[in-house]
């Protein structure tokens, strides 16, 4: 039995992916380790451990991922004592943002909880945000290097990293199609699509219950531009038909879209690659979710390889096996090493690059691959999260998003885009989408009044709010923020008509000084505080950079003027709406 267990609590892929390289770092100190999601593991197993090393994010409102939940509620039992764990080392890494309220929420309940069972913390908690400067894995890094000092004082002896390939983590073999010119067969998403689809056909959800590893495959049935067409932003109401999903959403509630990579990026995966897009991939062991067990490399780069995503350092810790070239192998060397971390982030993440500009870059690289690793180096494609901007109870068989199609440029030649929003733009109607519903962070209750915080594409979710409460004499206060009242003022006809509705705006570039949804909160202080005292709950999404930080302060001001309180009674006060979830954010 292994002396050192690595488990992880992943909602997205991204804690199960940083478990991994967690696991592979112990593997390349010669630990004899294992990984595991923790509902798999019993506490009676983990007692059996010396050393356990946890890695967690944390979904929705504070709560755990659901492949931790059975864990956690074992952990919670009242039958475990102080001294349930008295023989276990270990410490805890969370992934969060820390633009919400409940930050790494998951990370610190789990770390207090095997403290309080007699655990021994082998390491302080790690917490990674995603709003640091140079991303969340760069904290994560960090954090294990310090880790394998601590375990190897623990273990009493030197963690000296021996390099070495790990057997690729899927079996699967290539049998070649015919040689010629696959590659320019492919010429619109429109002829993709048809092709791919009729590949997974049988293994996505045509009815009944659906889920991340079975998605619906819906029909989109409308998708029209809501800002003027001179303005700068792109955004589009996107709008999905879901007869037979059997999927039942409320206002609040979230789909995720498998978006497709476009026929400009397979072409050229499957030209550095050398692969033959006619040729079929069968796997000989249990595939990863949601592939299917025989498909062909066209659908492969198109629907499931994130070919056009920011290489992680698994990538280059992978690849570095393969560079001949010495200078190539250098540089990858310097890339995974920790003193090489700014390097990296200058040349990967700083201008966006991909994986296909990277191998581009390396030519001793690309040529020397082992297609074997391929489902190694390169991640599969994740879904996208939209908040649902449409009320089943207006029409139960649509779905609709508020999606702003992303387009950006950074030092680099080609333009960056968002792989799902430019996905869904440029899509023909009637195409299909993979997609699935989930419940959200927000909880809308109907006794009270609900005061709603959302610029831009935020009041997504608050469309869908208004459009089911419409009928209702529920007080509902809108705080809508965008750059102009001609420009991208979305859904104002609709808003217009409804009564128990008062929507206020901020238009952030219709006059000299820029005025934002926060300036709105304190110049309404008295309807604010007016409506907090009837209990109301307090709702904020859109963008998480800047815009939650300043509207809560916004709160805090409001709340010393209106409720006459001192700053420190004030910041007491919003952090008990926090606690009882009068106080709500969903961001991103």
């Amino acid at each position: 039995m292994s002396e050192l267990v690595v488990l992880y609590g992943s909602e997205t892929g991204n804690a199960r992916e940083l478990a991994e390289y967690l696991y592979r770092e112990c593997v390349y100190r010669e630990l004899n380790v294992r990984l595991s999601d923790m509902n798999s593991v019993s506490l009676q197993d983990l007692q059996s451990r010396t050393v356990a090393l946890f890695v967690c994010s944390t979904t929705g409102d504070g709560e755990e991922p659901k492949n931790m939940r059975l864990f956690w509620r074992q952990l919670l039992s009242k039958h475990l004592t102080p001294q349930t764990f008295s023989g276990l080392n270990f410490s805890v890494l969370g992934l969060g943002d820390s633009s919400y309220a409940k930050f790494n929420y998951t990370a610190k309940r789990l770390y207090r909880r095997m403290e309080g069972l007699g655990g021994k913390p082998l390491y302080t908690l790690g917490l990674s945000d995603e709003q640091h400067p140079e991303g969340a894995d760069y904290q994560s890094y960090v954090w294990m290097g310090e880790l394998f000092q601590k375990l190897g004082n623990h273990l009493q002896k030197q963690l000296s990293r021996s390099y070495r390939m790990l057997p690729p983590r899927y079996n699967f073999i290539i049998s070649q199609g015919e040689k010629g010119d696959e590659v320019d067969k492919i010429e619109t998403d429109e002829e993709v699509s048809k092709e791919v689809s009729k590949e997974v056909s049988k293994e996505v959800s045509k009815e009944g219950t659906c889920s991340k590893d079975k998605p619906f495959s819906s029909v989109m049935r409308g998708i029209r531009r809501v800002t003027s067409e001179e303005h700068f932003q792109d955004v589009r109401l996107v709008e999905f038909d879901i007869t037979g999903s059997g999927i039942l959403y409320k206002p609040g509630d979230v789909v995720w879209i498998y978006p497709r990579n476009t026929n400009e990026d397979v072409m050229e995966a499957a030209s550095l690659l050398n692969l033959n897009l006619d040729s079929t991939l069968e796997f000989t062991s249990a595939p990863p979710a949601p592939l299917p067990k025989s498909l062909t490399i066209r659908a492969l780069l198109k629907e499931y390889l994130d070919i056009a995503s920011i290489p992680s350092r698994v990538f280059f810790e992978i690849c570095t096996n393969f560079a001949t070239d010495e200078l190539e192998k250098e540089k990858f060397e310097d890339f995974i090493s920790l003193l090489g971390r700014e390097e990296l982030y200058s040349y990967v993440s700083r201008p966006r690059r991909t994986i296909l500009e990277v191998l581009g870059d390396f030519h001793s690289v690309r040529a020397n691959l082992d297609m074997r690793y391929l489902l190694d180096f390169i991640p599969l494609i994740k879904p996208r999260g939209f908040s649902i901007a449409s009320a089943q109870c207006v029409d139960k068989d649509r779905l609709h998003i508020c999606m702003a199609v992303v387009r950006y440029r950074t030092i680099m030649k080609k333009e960056r885009i968002g792989l799902c929003s430019n996905y869904l733009a440029n899509l023909p109607l009637n195409s299909c989408v993979k997609l699935f519903a989930e419940p959200g962070s927000f909880k809308f209750p109907t006794d009270r009044p609900i005061i709603m915080i959302g610029p831009g594409t935020g009041c997504a979710p608050f469309r869908s709010l208004i459009q089911s409460r419409a009928k209702t004499s529920q007080q509902l206060i809108l705080f809508y923020g965008c750059r102009s009242e001609h420009h991208d003022y979305f859904f104002r006809s609709e808003w217009d008509q409804i009564t128990n509705l008062q929507v206020i705006t901020a238009f952030s570039r219709d006059q000299e000084r820029k005025i934002y949804v926060q300036h709105r909160i304190v110049e309404h202080g008295a309807l604010v505080w007016g409506a907090l005292e009837q209990g109301a709950v307090f709702c904020v999404a859109g963008n998480s950079k800047n815009m939650p930080f300043q509207v809560k302060d916004a709160l805090i001001r409001v709340s010393s003027e209106q409720g006459k309180l001192s700053k420190s009674e004030s910041e007491k006060y919003v952090e008990s709406l926090v606690r009882n979830r009068l106080y709500q954010t969903e961001t991103w």
